[in-house]
């Protein structure tokens, strides 16, 4: 049998998570580790006068054109790494996520990912003070922070964060900017008593543009979220992440101020 050959980026968590996939389902298949050849390619390349990007850099795209000249330096990843990465899969997609948040933290040497993939993962989880007060995670509470009693599209939610500090939009571009639409899909569509209203877009919901096919206002409801916090978990729509779910009402997880997973 010949090698099977993966490259993947050495800083987008998209593919690095995917990776332990890769080496997951590869196990599965039996087919034995000497036959698998990684190639990390590098890092997209900023110039040393750039600004700050939008793009945070472990969410940047690969650099494919040094694919061709990497090829010949494919080698199978030590045993130990390549293990490490089928148990992180394993983790990742566990419905309890302490253990990755614990691996996370503690770091694990050949994954430097897995401290921006928690810093990430994070900001989706419901919080929880010192004081026992339900907060918003820092996702939706960026959200809630842009929406306001006017009428917006996504496209414009995702402008203003622009012109104001990015925050909303750095994640996005880890998630892809249409998990902005999905999510306002999620609070207009939760409860009776809506948090988020919706109507109709500039353009037509089938012509293929979701950031601008709906507008959404925020309510008296989701303002009182926004400052005073949840009453009870569900009050916000739930979401999943990885193999777990945030704002669940049967296997709820909240966010500490010192960055662990609890049971609220």
């Amino acid at each position: 049998m010949g090698r099977v050959v993966v490259w993947v980026s050495s800083t987008n968590l998209r593919e690095r998570v995917g990776l332990w996939k890769v080496c997951g389902r590869l196990r599965e298949c039996r087919i034995p580790r000497k036959d698998i050849a990684i190639v990390e390619l590098d890092p997209p390349f900023r110039g040393p006068d750039m600004r700050e990007s939008a793009v945070p850099t472990w969410c940047s795209a690969s650099e494919l054109g040094t694919l061709p000249a990497r090829l010949s330096e494919a080698r199978p990843w030590p045993r130990e790494r390549y293990w490490r990465a089928v148990r992180l899969w394993s983790q990742y997609t566990a419905a309890d996520p302490r253990r990755l948040a614990q691996n996370c933290a503690r770091g694990i040497e050949g994954f430097p990912e897995l401290a921006p993939l928690w810093a990430l993962l994070s900001s989706f989880f419901p919080r929880r003070t010192t004081e026992g007060t339900l907060r918003l995670s820092r996702f939706d509470e960026l959200l809630m922070s842009i929406l306001s009693s006017e009428w917006q599209t996504p496209l414009a939610v995702a402008s203003r964060d622009l012109r104001s500090g990015m925050d909303l939009w750095r994640m996005l571009s880890c998630t892809g900017d249409l998990f902005l639409p999905r999510r306002l899909e999620h609070w207009a569509d939760h409860d009776a008593s809506a948090a988020v209203e919706r109507a109709p877009g500039p353009k037509p919901p089938d012509a293929g543009y979701p950031m601008l096919s709906e507008v959404y206002r925020l309510t008296e409801r989701g303002m009182r979220l926004r400052h005073e916090g949840l009453v009870r978990l569900t009050d916000a729509p739930s979401l999943p992440i990885a193999g777990t779910e945030a704002y669940s009402a049967s296997a709820p997880w909240v966010l500490l101020e010192d960055g662990r997973l609890a049971r609220p």
